[in-house]
């Protein structure tokens, strides 16, 4: 068991320079629009959660991923952050980690990729095996249908 983590401003710091950071979170807004760093990762975070949800129990902190997907967390959110400013590329290393981080969470979403349990896992009643997709259990059949409603 392990303590899962949520991605922070700071954790992005780690993978590029602070200011790189400030202009990702500050340059090319709308106008009244707030920083995007919380609801990309909020994105970002449950896109991983998703990957693994089928071969692992989450955590119930809510956007908390495993300690050993933080990086590859933290390059989807820069990935999704730089793509709102085009003039400020990704670099040929960052593009390559960025692949690097990809492959990775492929290999997370089956057993190839070590992870560890939450200090607090969901209850496997509340997290769906199938991954929450929608089931129609029952129809009744259509009353009106093209050949019923033509010549109207």
């Amino acid at each position: 068991m392990a303590a899962w983590v949520v991605i922070s401003v700071d954790d992005l710091n780690d993978y590029l320079v602070g200011d790189q950071v400030a202009a990702l979170r500050t340059a090319a807004r709308a106008k009244g629009q707030t920083d995007p760093f919380p609801r990309v990762m909020a994105d970002r975070a449950l896109y991983v959660r998703n990957r693994i949800c089928r071969r692992i129990r989450l955590s119930l902190t809510p956007l908390a991923i495993p300690p050993e997907l933080k990086t590859q967390t933290c390059l989807l959110v820069i990935e999704a952050m730089q793509g709102r400013i085009p003039m400020l590329d990704l670099t040929e290393d960052q593009r390559q980690r960025l692949r690097d981080a990809k492959r990775d969470l492929d290999l997370a979403a089956k057993d190839d990729f070590p992870i560890s349990m939450p200090d607090d896992p969901m209850d496997p009643d509340l997290q769906r095996e199938d991954g929450g997709a929608v089931q129609v259990v029952s129809s009744n059949p259509r009353q009106a249908t093209r050949g019923t409603l033509a010549g109207f």
